[in-house]
């Protein structure tokens, strides 16, 4: 039977963004945000010319991103749009996004790294304590090794969100592929209900260490905006 121990953490919502055609096909961003618990909680589309061509729409974009942990579908590919945005906001801020950007990839990396580790302690613990049962998780992913997001989504079963918008339906799309990854997690820290893995390893944690560290991260930025 799958374990699950539910963990609450007190932070803004993380930031999804992704640039494509909106409406009517114009190059667009969209954010949106999405709680620690993988639930989309709002929602923005903005034009890019006009996003870049104002200096308080652009500083209305990084509001919603500021103080934010930040991902996409390639999240290294936000560094263009972002430095785009800070400078049509009219702020000398460089690279200020850097350590909050965080993978999907690397996030369901840090599920199978973590399970790996937990598999150990229970073997381990078999030796020395009577009736320590096997760990059984609701999908394996020991064998798994992704390349690209799409590969991630096909993992999640999450399907490619049909919307008004291509830019929405990626963005969204993403959003179930966070949401996914959030249950795996819970699992995964669910382990932790054995005492011998909680003394092991300490108190479960909210979310994959570079989706945290990245949340931490942002907690701490201020713009000037």
């Amino acid at each position: 039977m799958a374990e699950g121990l539910p963990v609450a953490l007190a932070a803004p919502a993380s930031a999804v963004v992704v640039v494509g055609p909106g409406v009517e096909g114009t190059e667009s961003i969209a954010v949106w945000h999405v709680s620690p618990q993988g639930m989309p909680v709002g929602a923005w589309i903005y034009p890019m010319e006009s996003l870049l061509a104002s200096r308080d729409e652009a500083r209305r974009l990084l509001t919603l991103v500021e103080r934010r942990s930040i991902t996409a579908v390639v999240p290294s590919e936000l560094d263009e749009v972002l430095d785009r945005a800070t400078k049509a906001a009219d702020i000398d801020a460089e690279k200020w996004w850097t350590r909050q950007l965080f993978s999907p990839l690397q996030c369901f990396a840090d599920i199978v790294d973590r399970r790996a580790v937990y598999e150990e302690t229970v073997a381990a613990a078999k030796c020395e304590l009577k009736n320590v049962a096997d760990l059984e998780w609701s999908r394996d992913f020991a064998a798994a090794h992704l390349v690209d997001f799409d590969a991630l989504r096909s993992q999640s079963e999450v399907r490619p969100v049909i919307g008004s918008t291509a830019v929405g339906s990626d963005a969204l799309t993403v959003v179930g592929v966070l949401r996914w990854l959030v249950r795996q997690w819970a699992e995964t820290e669910g382990v932790k209900r054995r005492r011998y893995v909680r003394d092991a390893h300490g108190e479960p944690e909210p979310l994959p260490p570079s989706w945290l560290a990245s949340v931490q991260a942002g907690m701490t930025t201020r713009l000037p905006l």
